[in-house]
């Protein structure tokens, strides 16, 4: 009688190979593990509480309002630029800009009566319009010469009525500065004549000794 061989069986589908029944254990151990392993994991992560989120981790939440992206000293500088800019064309531009009911006629007015035109029409056209069109716009030349400069010093990038505002507090931070200056300072020193008090031009005021500013140990090795 022949010997089943398991190559020859399992392709002509006779017989099953010899060590069928210890695969297939095999293959059960294993299934059963990854089963056992997956339904652990999941109960492990259920069990895991969610670390919360702490008060740090969140940013702080912007304040309401478009954000500056301008320096404030450029402003106020653009601005003082744009005052004497307009300051020179006023008598001229005044009637024909503050007629204007259009951008178009915004152009037109600057083109015709104003030099630098380029600096103002046509980007500062549609905020040159609104300008002129607020309640709040004086009446006298003067005045309609600072406010709209003012209000266009900042533009793009900050609304007009918060570049009049940091034209405003940076003009009042200037005013309110000493209009004197240090001219000289002096030290308090202790001399070895006996001399305690403020030095004048660095030096003892009763002996005349120079104040060193060179390290002690370095003029006495």
């Amino acid at each position: 009688m022949l010997e089943a061989r398991p190559g020859r069986d399992l392709l002509n589908r006779r017989v099953l190979p010899y060590n069928f029944a210890i695969i297939s254990g095999f293959f059960r151990i294993i299934d059963g593990g990854e089963d056992d392993f997956s339904a652990k994991m999941t109960q492990h992560k259920k069990s895991v509480p969610k670390a919360k989120k702490t008060v740090d981790a969140f940013r702080e939440k912007r304040r309401r309002g478009r954000p500056y992206h301008v320096r404030h000293s450029e402003v106020v500088g653009r601005a003082e630029n744009y005052r004497g800019i307009l300051g020179y064309v006023w008598s001229d531009l005044c009637g024909p800009l503050v007629a204007a009911n259009s951008i178009e006629h915004v152009i037109e007015a600057f083109e015709k009566y104003a030099d630098y035109a380029r600096e103002f029409v046509p980007r500062l056209a549609e905020d040159i319009l609104k300008v002129i069109h607020e309640p709040k716009f004086p009446k006298r030349q003067d005045p309609q010469i600072n406010f709209l400069a003012d209000s266009l010093a900042g533009r793009p990038n900050v609304e007009p009525r918060t570049s009049r505002d940091i034209c405003t507090k940076h003009r009042a931070a200037e005013r309110d500065k000493s209009p004197h200056k240090i001219i000289r300072k002096e030290f308090y020193v202790e001399c070895s004549c006996g001399y305690k008090g403020p030095a004048l031009n660095d030096a003892c005021r009763k002996c005349g000794a120079k104040i060193s500013y060179l390290p002690e140990i370095l003029s006495n090795p």
